[in-house]
């Protein structure tokens, strides 16, 4: 009898045991995936943050200082491009380039025909202006830049939209300098009323109010 009470007591504390081991792996089986989800979450996050940073140092905003013109000298000059939004729109940013501080209105228009980087490409930042324009001339009249472009300035086909943010681009970049407020559109050195067929009035100088 003393023998059977034994075995009897040894078989319960064999299924206490095991009862108690299966309850504590499954305890460690859940933290353990609990961890997993956790440092996955974490990973996940400094992706974005690395996003974030990156699209910061290629969008800058315009409400950055002007830098000091030194003459003989590169400086860091604006110009303005366009950035496609998820319901593709288009929000004009601004963009920084090195260009001479002996000539910055110039140099800061070639620089905006030029387009955007690869890198600002990849960021959705595009430019409305057509292809293949070329600055032909510059002249200034008191606070009115005169900008000679070519015939491929005309050939925008996407719209009145993107022909309105192509004339914005080029009259926000030209007044960051040299004290101009406006500028006076011209086509292989003649007025015209209007940019293609949808309208655009550019027989008159266009200021920074006049797409406001």
């Amino acid at each position: 009898m003393v023998g059977e009470k034994n075995n009897s007591r040894s078989g319960i504390g064999f299924f206490i045991v095991l009862f108690v081991m299966i309850i504590l792996g499954i305890v460690i089986l859940k933290a353990c995936k609990s961890s997993g989800k956790k440092a996955k979450v974490t990973q996940q996050e400094s992706f974005s943050d690395s996003e974030e940073i990156k699209e910061t140092q290629i969008v800058s905003q315009i409400t950055q200082e002007q830098p000091k013109i030194v003459s003989g000298e590169d400086i860091t000059g604006k110009v303005y491009f366009c950035r496609i939004s998820e319901d593709d729109s288009q929000r004009m940013i601004t963009a920084f380039r090195k260009i001479s501080s002996d000539n910055s209105l110039q140099a800061a228009l070639h620089k905006l025909l030029d387009g955007p980087t690869n890198a600002e490409e990849s960021h959705d930042i595009i430019t409305n202006i057509p292809e293949g324009t070329v600055l032909k001339d510059i002249k200034i009249d008191g606070e009115t830049a005169f900008l000679d472009f070519s015939e491929e300035f005309e050939l925008n086909s996407f719209g009145r939209d993107s022909m309105l943010l192509q004339l914005k681009q080029i009259v926000f970049t030209a007044t960051e300098y040299s004290d101009i407020k406006q500028v006076q559109f011209l086509i292989n050195g003649e007025t015209r009323m209007y940019l293609g067929g949808d309208g655009v009035v550019i027989g008159k100088p266009l200021s920074r109010d006049d797409f406001s």
